[in-house]
């Protein structure tokens, strides 16, 4: 009676995961970042679990291969392949079913420097050549130790005296299979912590931010995980679905609950083997492929890294750059080939790839502390969908039956339209959807508005003039420092909506008034008259602009504030005309507005001599008034990213390849050399003190001062048990 009971009372593995993972979440939800410390104990059982993988995905792959002879190992490479692809068509078929969901939104983005930024390239040789085999193991260079496992299996079969060695390997496997399930025993620990963690420490509003993403690709993993790679496989074999499910949930569980394929790759193996020894009469030649298809799958692309396509799409979306559909082959191709390597080096040379901004790239972090876990459960699905089919395969005993494959797509087809519809239909009636960066921008004001400040909006009398070189001197006796801003000069110069005059210049001007002891005078120039202004006494140092030889020879320059990289600012269908220096060398006449600095044209010209230039000061007079006549104006890609957040319809491209950046600085009267020395010092410490780069990233890059708060929890904000 006593064993009976005990037995109705065993819980299974899968289970207990279950309950842990639930109760992890409710534990990080009540207690909010006081668990933040159990991310540890997560982490050293994830550890743990790798400490055999490597060891084992060695030894089964030399054991799996030299178990075979010549034709069965190329018959198994020439299926496997076949399955490979298969799988992979499949994979990116829904993939691309992913912008469907996406509600029709208008929006745009701030600058980013990555927009600017060269990019690292994957070093594809030290990934895959294993010219040092101990460096590869210390470094966890898979693909290179899985290449070097297969040249021994390989070498292996052709070797007469090969049973004792694969004999004592098999020992070798036992015991890294024992190790492996000891530790997966250990995974109820391991889940309840790094699910507290998890719950405790993410951001909601950084998960309302992703919230479409996010809910999209929950729903459609979990469809791609519970039925198209399962259904696919029970629809070719003799399989049930109940036994590619439920005989594997244990690894499926942990998989999820880990975010790591790696980790499961032997339970994966013994699960395999389990079913083929079931099915099959004659099971050696499907274990044998078993061992070998599940380590040598994990080097190529699975389904979990092809879905970071999706996130590609979302951020086009997301971000008002949108991936048109003739990129998709592009992507495809180049996305399937980039993700051989890490994703965290293949998503931003994939959005740099359709020419979307390269800062979506800090989003797909933020989205991967929750679809992680579900890219690794699909992940784990499509390498056991590959392994059973390609196993099954060399049995013998993969069958296609007209009637079944036929329901199954049918199936399959019904339950994504319905997916797709109806997130769709959620997201566009439950979520909203007003544009409102135009108004984040033109509504941004100055932190502080640091000295008195008087605001001219016409040209006031100029100020007696000091003689010549002691300018400085000038301004801090007479107590004031006047200074010459351009109005339309977005993000650096411009008029809010409430009517101040704000922007990084301005904010910059006011700093440095207050270095200097004295108020702010700011009068209206433009881009041609500045220099006259400036000799002339009107002003005693100008707003920033783009520095070059007439403005040396006119005037003077202060130090380099920073760096910029011109942009065009086009319209949003016009991008790809724009997106690569080739493609504008084939326009036959480009009609480019540019800005009245002759340096500049001049070089336009030069580079492209079959362009129409036309001289437009502002970027809102070429949107307002020439938006017809003319195709793209050439600007600082700070200054296009900015006029494109006030007016979404418009883009910033910057071409590709990026060749040259140019020096930005406050212009000067001549012969200031004081004056000169004075900003040259004070510029070098603002930036050193963060000063420089922390108004950029208000103005330019958008960032907001937020003070950090502690997560939500229902012991602080509910109970109030804590402060």
């Amino acid at each position: 009676m006593t064993n009976n009971s005990t037995s109705k009372l065993r819980i299974s593995l899968s289970s207990m995961i279950f309950l842990c993972m639930g109760l992890g979440v409710l534990v990080g939800l009540f207690f909010g970042e006081m668990v933040a410390f159990l991310e540890v104990i997560g982490e050293v059982w994830i550890k743990l679990l790798q400490m055999t993988v490597l060891p084992y995905v060695m030894v089964s792959l030399i054991i799996g291969l030299g178990s075979l002879n010549y034709s069965e190992a190329l018959l198994l490479a020439r299926k496997g392949s076949v399955m490979l692809l298969l799988l992979w068509g499949v994979t990116l078929i829904v993939v691309f079913l992913f912008p469907f969901t996406f509600p029709d939104w208008e929006s745009s983005s701030f600058f980013s420097t990555a927009m600017t930024e060269k990019k690292a390239e994957v070093d594809f040789l030290g990934l895959y050549i294993p010219d040092n085999l101990f460096y590869s193991l210390a470094n966890n260079l898979v693909p290179a130790v899985v290449l070097f496992s297969i040249a021994i299996g390989v070498a292996l079969i052709g070797v007469e005296k090969k049973d004792t060695a694969l004999e004592i390997m098999g020992i070798l496997l036992d015991a890294l299979t024992r190790i492996a399930n000891f530790v997966v025993r250990l995974t109820p620990i391991g889940v309840f912590a790094i699910m507290a963690s998890a719950a405790g420490t993410l951001s909601f509003e950084e998960f309302r931010r992703l919230e479409v993403y996010i809910y999209s690709y929950i729903a459609i993993s979990l469809v791609m995980s519970l039925w198209v790679l399962p259904g696919l496989v029970t629809t070719l074999t003799p399989l049930r679905y109940r036994d590619v499910v439920g005989n594997t949930k244990d690894a499926l569980v942990t998989a999820f609950a880990t975010g790591s394929l790696f980790v499961v790759l032997p339970i994966l193996v013994e699960k395999s083997k389990e079913l083929i020894t079931r099915y099959a009469e004659d099971s050696k030649t499907g274990e044998s492929a078993v061992e070998v298809i599940v380590p040598a799958s994990f080097n190529f692309p699975h389904a979990g890294k092809i879905f970071t396509l999706s996130f590609v799409l979302f951020a086009g979306w997301f971000s008002g750059y949108e991936v048109e559909i003739k990129d998709y082959p592009i992507l495809m191709g180049s996305g399937i080939t980039s993700l051989f390597a890490n994703v965290n080096i293949a998503v931003p040379f994939m959005l740099d790839l359709v020419h979307v901004p390269e800062d979506m790239f800090q989003l797909f972090i933020t989205t991967g502390v929750i679809n992680a876990r579900f890219a690794t459960l699909l992940s784990a699905m499509f390498t056991l969908t590959l392994t059973l089919l390609g196993a099954f395969s060399m049995c013998g005993l993969l069958k296609i039956r007209l009637s079944s494959v036929l329901r199954y797509i049918v199936l399959t087809v019904l339950l994504l339209a319905v997916t797709v519809g109806g997130l769709r239909t959620l997201f566009s009636l439950t979520m909203e959807n007003a544009y409102a960066k135009d108004k984040i921008i033109s509504s941004m004001q100055l932190k502080e508005t640091m000295v008195p400040e008087t605001v001219y909006r016409s040209q006031p009398p100029a100020v007696e003039l000091p003689p010549e070189g002691s300018r400085l001197d000038a301004i801090i006796e007479r107590g004031f420092l006047r200074t010459c801003y351009l109005e339309d000069d977005i993000p650096f110069s411009y008029i809010n909506n409430a009517g101040e005059l704000v922007g990084l210049d301005i904010e910059y001007l006011h700093i440095l008034a207050f270095d200097l002891k004295v108020s702010l005078e700011l009068v209206p120039t433009n881009l041609i008259s500045i220099n006259q202004h400036l000799n002339e006494g009107y002003c005693d140092i100008g707003s920033s602009q783009l520095m070059t030889p007439e403005g040396a020879l006119n005037g003077s320059f202060s130090a380099p504030i920073m760096y910029s990289t011109f942009a065009l600012l086009v319209k949003d269908h016009k991008r790809a005309d724009y997106a690569l220096k080739e493609t504008i060398w084939k326009l036959e006449a480009p009609r480019i507005a540019i800005q009245p600095l002759p340096y500049y044209i001049d070089l336009v010209n030069r580079i492209l001599p079959q362009g129409q230039l036309t001289t437009i000061e502002s970027p809102g007079t070429f949107i307002n008034e020439y938006s017809d006549e003319l195709d793209a104006m050439l600007i600082t890609a700070e200054a296009a990213s900015a006029w494109s957040l006030l007016y979404p319809q418009y883009a910033a491209v910057i071409p590709k390849p990026i060749t040259r950046k140019v020096p930005v600085a406050f212009p000067l009267p001549q012969n200031e050399e004081s004056l000169a020395d004075f900003l040259k010092i004070w510029l070098e410490l603002k930036k050193h003190d963060g000063t420089i780069q922390k108004s950029y990233d208000h103005w330019v890059l958008g960032k907001q001062d937020e003070t950090r708060v502690p997560r939500w929890s229902v012991i602080r904000d509910v109970l109030h048990w804590v402060d």
